[in-house]
């Protein structure tokens, strides 16, 4: 299903809209995923919003899993239309109940101070094979809506190694047709691929318990600090600084293939042992 598709949303009332439905093939998705309902909840905020405001942030929590077979309806609460910035809040409903919660901050054009960190080292994308020949976490039906983007996960043999950093992970992205020049859809449909790797990054130093974890998100953060364009190469830097109790922290920068940094990424997850799994000692 092309990103544009998945973006578009029916209006049914003065902030309310709805979200098209895609039925997967394979059990693994049969939940909504989460980049899907996050992309279109901030959709729905920004159909509420005057044009001169560009969204700068958003915040998320996934209250339940979402039936990938059934449409999902988008309140929108308008909180704040200040001069500057005004604040949006979303919430994802399915069968009566709220599945997702957002809140999203847009701004007016402004300038101020200006630094970033700098792009760490990364082999560059075309040396680096294809998301489904470098990963085999998940099956191939599973990952046929992501036909349109060109993921690829750097080898572990080829990822530069920080010290300190507990689990690291690199992954290049872009979508593979050319997008309308369309800034917002640009916005959207990173919002909604970012949810699609970060949590692996808490996974890769586990590589044989991860086939036994319960894995979801559980609350996802986005800011967006420069303007980018989500059909060129973008490189997703992960890390996860913690896992316990069943849950892990995981971080992203996002930058584009100049070095520019465009976006940051928070998200904690489930990573929960399954009752048939014994973990071992030591």
């Amino acid at each position: 299903m092309a990103i544009e598709e998945i973006l578009d949303l029916e209006q049914l009332e003065v902030n309310i809209y709805r979200g098209g439905v895609f039925s997967p093939e394979s059990g693994f998705l049969q939940r909504t995923f989460g980049g899907h309902v996050a992309g279109q909840s901030l959709v729905s905020a920004v159909r509420t919003v005057d044009p001169k405001f560009q969204v700068h942030s958003l915040h998320g929590y996934f209250l339940r899993g979402g039936d990938a077979r059934t449409p999902t309806v988008y309140t929108v609460e308008r909180v704040r239309d200040g001069g500057s910035f005004c604040t949006r809040r979303v919430s994802a409903i399915q069968h009566g109940e709220t599945i997702f919660s957002m809140s999203a901050s847009f701004q007016t054009d402004q300038s101020g101070i200006e630094h970033q960190d700098a792009m760490p080292a990364a082999p560059p994308p075309d040396d680096i094979p294809g998301f489904m020949s470098s990963t085999r976490v998940f099956d191939d039906a599973s990952f046929r809506q992501f036909d349109e983007w060109d993921v690829r996960i750097v080898p572990r043999d080829q990822l530069t190694v920080r010290e300190g950093k507990a689990s690291q992970q690199q992954v290049w992205f872009r979508h593979r047709d050319p997008l309308p020049d369309d800034p917002v859809l640009h916005i959207c449909a990173l919002a909604y691929l970012s949810d699609l790797t970060l949590l692996g990054s808490a996974q890769v130093n586990h590589v044989e318990e991860r086939t036994h974890l319960m894995v979801a998100s559980l609350d996802h953060a986005m800011w967006f600090m420069r303007p980018f364009r989500a059909d060129e190469w973008m490189l997703y830097d992960q890390s996860s600084p913690s896992a316990c109790g069943g849950r892990a922290l995981t971080q992203g920068k996002i930058f584009n293939r100049y070095g520019d940094m465009v976006a940051a990424v928070m998200q904690e997850g489930l990573t929960r042992f399954t009752r048939d799994f014994t973990p071992p000692r030591g």
